[in-house]
């Protein structure tokens, strides 16, 4: 949509902006000073400020899709001009959310008040619940995304500053020999942190497993001697803990790397 056609499509469209609005993307250019698209939505905004939106993709390590909806009305973006950028997050949106629902199903929640109470904002939404409860990243080798454990305990990884080239799933990042998975493969394949009973969620050095607040700590936790880190379970930073280990199996004690197994297979395990 260029400048010398954009008022008159706008009222063609009955859109409630105009070229002398500003775009809510970029907050600097008027929306007649550059080429626009009008969203699935209706709205419209520069073309080339949300392919920047859309190419960046999200913040921080956990994936999130809330960049992919219109900054107005919060609806998914949909355009034919931006299939290209679009079709490819959607599969990753997809695939997170196929793995998201399952894990619920196996840790046994589909029945949770989360989802069944009408007061609860998650009624009726099984898959925002799913996406919202469990966090997921993306492996920087196989490109696919991985189990990073429950968002609640995770909340150091919403911090932007971070390597992707730590972002390694349990299959890539696994020695050779490891046991792989005869049903699921080694897509979920699943490590502790070395320093507390967490799933890992770095994997760095080549040879050591983090969960994101041990990462942040990885200075003191390296220098510190086994016989200081608290029993099982050991909390983030090598804090104690309470109650059971979270894990829910076996394990060598704190400071030592050790591979969960496959994270589908262990929680059928646990009922």
């Amino acid at each position: 949509m260029y400048v010398d056609c954009f008022n008159e499509l706008t009222k063609l469209f009955y859109a409630a902006q105009d070229g002398d609005d500003v775009c809510v993307v970029c907050f600097t250019d008027r929306l007649c000073a550059a080429p626009c698209v009008r969203l699935g939505c209706g709205h419209l905004l520069h073309y080339h400020c949300v392919r920047a939106v859309l190419e960046k993709r999200w913040a921080g390590p956990r994936i999130q899709f809330r960049f992919m909806n219109c900054p107005l009305c919060n609806v998914q973006m949909a355009h034919p001009g931006l299939l290209d950028l679009l079709d490819p997050l959607l599969a990753l949106k997809n695939e997170v959310a196929q793995k998201a629902n399952m894990r619920l199903e196996f840790d046994g929640l589909l029945g949770c008040p989360a989802l069944t109470d009408p007061q609860s904002e998650y009624f009726g939404r099984l898959e925002d619940y799913a996406m919202d409860r469990y966090m997921y990243v993306l492996c920087n080798v196989c490109q696919k995304a991985y189990f990073g454990g429950e968002s609640r305990c995770q909340m150091a990884l919403q911090s932007v500053e971070y390597n992707a080239a730590e972002l390694v799933c349990g299959g890539c990042s696994a020695p050779a020999g490891t046991e792989v998975c005869g049903r699921h493969g080694a897509e979920y394949l699943e490590y502790k942190c070395r320093y507390c009973c967490s799933i890992a969620v770095y994997f760095c050095f080549g040879t050591t497993h983090f969960c994101a607040a041990c990462h942040d700590d990885f200075q003191r936790l390296v220098c510190l001697p086994r016989n200081q880190f608290p029993p099982c379970p050991p909390g983030p930073r090598a804090t104690p803990g309470e109650g059971p280990c979270p894990l829910r199996r076996p394990h060598p004690p704190a400071g030592e790397e050790f591979a969960l197994g496959c994270g589908i297979c262990r929680n059928i395990s646990t009922f």
